[in-house]
C-alpha cells in the first residue's frame, strides 16, 4: 500500500462539515486502491444501518474512524459487521477515536494506527440524576464482545478500567503488550504485526514449535536443529516483551488450548495446522520438502507438490501414516485401509491444480486423524 497516497486521499475525503447530532457515514472509492467507508462524528441510533447501506456487499473495505464515541449498541453492531466481513479499521495520526469508536476500531481484522493516533477507552456508563455511573450490564456486554474477538482478559480490563470522565490511551507499545495486533502507519510505511510481534504471537510460536518437537516428529521428520532455534528465539523474545509471570501465564493458557485441539480434532490434523501456521508467518519449520526427492519428480502432480510449500507437511504426514499402517496394523485391518489408500491415490490425481491437491490431502488426513503413530 502507498501509505502517503492513502493518507492524502482520506484527508481530502473527510474534509466536509460533520453534523453534531450524528456520525456521518460515507463511502469513498479511490481508484486502484482499497475502498473506504469513513465514520466521522458521534455514533447515534441508526448509524449501524447507515454503515450497512454504505458498504453494501463490498468485500474489501477499510473503515476510517474519527469519533468521540456514542451509543454502545450501535458501535457493537458496526464492529460485529466489520469483523464478520473481515474489514480493516484505521485511525490516522492526530485523529481521535474514543469510547465506542475504539470498540469499532479494535474489531478490525487489520487494525491501523499511527504513533500519534488518539485511541481511548473507558468503562461504559449511564447517567443518573445528572451523574455518570458505570453500567455493569454494558461492561459485561463489552467484555463478551471483546472475548469473541479473541482478546485476552488483560486487554479487556484495559478497555473498561477508566472511569466515565477519563480515558486510557492505547499506544502502539501498549497494544503490543496487551496482545493486540496493529499495523503501524509510520513515515509513509507500515510496520506489520509480523515485523513487531506481540507477546501473544511469540507465545503461540513457542507452543507450536514445542508441539512440532514433541508430537509431530513421527509425521514430518523435521530438521530438529531448525525447531530448536525457533523455540529458543520465541521464548527469549516473548519473555522480553511480556516478562515473568505474565509470559508464563499466556503460553500455559495457549498450550492448554492446543492440547484440547489435539484431543478433539486429532494429532495429525493439529500437527499439519501448527506447521502451516508457523510457515505462514515466514518462519522455518524444519520441513524442507515433501516425502519424496524433488530432483526425481516426474509427474505434473509431483512437480506441483514440490513447488507448493503448503503441501510438504501434508504429504510427509500422509506418507508416514501409510507406512506405519503397513508395518504395524493387523493384517485383516491393514488390507482394507491400504486398499482405500491406493484407491484414493488413483482417483485424486489433481495434476497441477494446487487448490485441488491441498483439498484432497486435507480431506484424507481428516479421515485418518484417529490413526496415532506410536
Amino acid at each position: 500500500m502507498d501509505c502517503s497516497r492513502f493518507v492524502i486521499a482520506i484527508l481530502c475525503a473527510i474534509a466536509w462539515n460533520s453534523a453534531a447530532a450524528a456520525a456521518e457515514v460515507k463511502f469513498v472509492e479511490i481508484p486502484d486502491a482499497v475502498d473506504f467507508v469513513i465514520i466521522k462524528g458521534e455514533i447515534v441510533q441508526g448509524d449501524s444501518e447507515r454503515f450497512l447501506d454504505a458498504v453494501g456487499n463490498r468485500e474489501k473495505v477499510a473503515v476510517y474512524l474519527e469519533s468521540p464515541g456514542g451509543l454502545l449498541r450501535e458501535a457493537l453492531k458496526i464492529g460485529a459487521e466489520i469483523r464478520l466481513r473481515n474489514y480493516g479499521t484505521v485511525v490516522d495520526a492526530g485523529d481521535e477515536c474514543f469510547s465506542a469508536c475504539g470498540l469499532i476500531w479494535v474489531s478490525g481484522a487489520r487494525r491501523y494506527m499511527s504513533p500519534k493516533s488518539l485511541i481511548g477507552f473507558h468503562a461504559a456508563y449511564r447517567e443518573e440524576a445528572g451523574e455518570f455511573r458505570e453500567s455493569g450490564m454494558a461492561n459485561a456486554e463489552i467484555g463478551s464482545f471483546l472475548t469473541h474477538l479473541g482478546l485476552r482478559i488483560e486487554a479487556i480490563r484495559f478497555f473498561t478500567v477508566a472511569g466515565p470522565n477519563d480515558f486510557l490511551l492505547l499506544t502502539p507499545a501498549r497494544a503490543r503488550e496487551l496482545g493486540i495486533d496493529v499495523f503501524l502507519l509510520d513515515g509513509g510505511g507500515v510496520v506489520t504485526p509480523g515485523d513487531a510481534p506481540t507477546g501473544d504471537r511469540y507465545a503461540e510460536r513457542w507452543v507450536l514449535y514445542s508441539i512440532l518437537r514433541s508430537q509431530c516428529q513421527v509425521y514430518f521428520q523435521p530438521d530438529m536443529a531448525v525447531i530448536a532455534v525457533g523455540l529458543e528465539e520465541a521464548f527469549a523474545r516473548g519473555n522480553e516483551v511480556l516478562g515473568g509471570e505474565q509470559w508464563v501465564n499466556i503460553w500455559t493458557r495457549l498450550l492448554d488450548q492446543w492440547v484440547g485441539e489435539i484431543r478433539s480434532r486429532g494429532l495429525v490434523v493439529v500437527c499439519v495446522e501448527a506447521e502451516q501456521f508457523l510457515r505462514d508467518q515466514g518462519l522455518e519449520t524444519g520441513v524442507d520438502g515433501p516425502s519424496f526427492d524433488c530432483a526425481k519428480a516426474e509427474t505434473p502432480t509431483e512437480r506441483t507438490m514440490c513447488a507448493d510449500q503448503k503441501l510438504w507437511a501434508k504429504d510427509r504426514a500422509m506418507n508416514s501414516i501409510y507406512f506405519w499402517i503397513r508395518d504395524n496394523v493387523q493384517a485383516d485391518v491393514r488390507k482394507g485401509i491400504l486398499a482405500v489408500q491406493r484407491h484414493w491415490l488413483a482417483v485424486n490425481d489433481c495434476g497441477t491444480d494446487r487448490g485441488c491437491l491441498n483439498s484432497v490431502y486435507e480431506q484424507r488426513l481428516e479421515e485418518l486423524k484417529l490413526v496415532v503413530i506410536q
